[in-house]
C-alpha cells in the first residue's frame, strides 16, 4: 500500500529528467499518474515504463490545459495532485540572451506554472481537496547571471506562496 494509493496526479514536463523521476515516484507510491510534456515520444516511453497515461501538454496554452484537465476528469473523476515541473533553462546571461529567449523562459517557467494553478486549483477547490507542488530552483532564492531563469523561478516561489494563502481554507 502506497501513500498515494488512488490519487490522480498530473506531472508536467515529465517526459524526462526530474519530471520523469517525480512521475515515477508518484506511481511507485500508488498514484494514477498523468505524464505530460511536449516531447511526445519520450513522454509515451516514460508513461509506458511506469504504467501511466500520457497527454501532450504545452503549459503555455490555456486551451491545452483545459483539454488535459477535462480528459483527466472524464477518465478519473477528479484530480488530486498537480506537480508543475515543466521548465526550460539556458546558460546565457543578461548580456548574451535575446529578448525572445527571455520571454520564452518566462512564458514556460512562470506563465506555464500560473496556467496550471489557474486551471487545476478550481477543480481541487470544488473537490475540497488536492495538492499543488510547484518546482522552483535554488535560482529562485539567490542571484545568478541567467536573469530570465532566475526571475522566472523567483516568480514561481512568490506565486506559490500567494496561491497557498488564497487556497488555505479550501481543502
Amino acid at each position: 500500500m502506497g501513500i498515494l494509493d488512488g490519487k490522480v496526479i498530473i506531472v508536467t514536463g515529465s517526459a524526462k529528467g526530474m519530471g520523469a523521476a517525480e512521475a515515477r515516484h508518484a506511481a511507485e507510491n500508488g498514484a494514477e499518474v498523468v505524464v505530460t510534456d511536449v516531447l511526445d515520444e519520450q513522454g509515451i516511453e516514460t508513461a509506458t515504463e511506469i504504467g501511466a497515461i500520457y497527454r501532450n501538454l504545452d503549459v503555455t496554452s490555456k486551451e491545452n490545459w483545459d483539454e488535459v484537465a477535462s480528459s483527466v476528469i472524464d477518465e478519473h473523476g477528479r484530480i488530486d495532485g498537480l506537480v508543475n515541473n515543466a521548465g526550460i533553462y539556458t546558460s546565457q546571461d543578461i548580456f548574451s540572451a535575446s529578448i525572445d529567449t527571455f520571454q520564452r523562459i518566462v512564458e514556460v517557467n512562470q506563465f506555464g506554472t500560473y496556467l496550471g494553478m489557474a486551471t487545476i486549483a478550481p477543480i481541487m477547490s470544488s473537490q475540497k481537496s488536492g495538492s499543488i507542488v510547484n518546482i522552483s530552483s535554488v535560482a529562485g532564492m539567490r542571484a545568478q547571471p541567467n536573469i530570465a531563469y532566475m526571475a522566472s523561478k523567483w516568480a514561481v516561489r512568490g506565486m506559490t506562496k500567494g496561491v497557498a494563502k488564497t487556497l488555505a481554507n479550501s481543502g
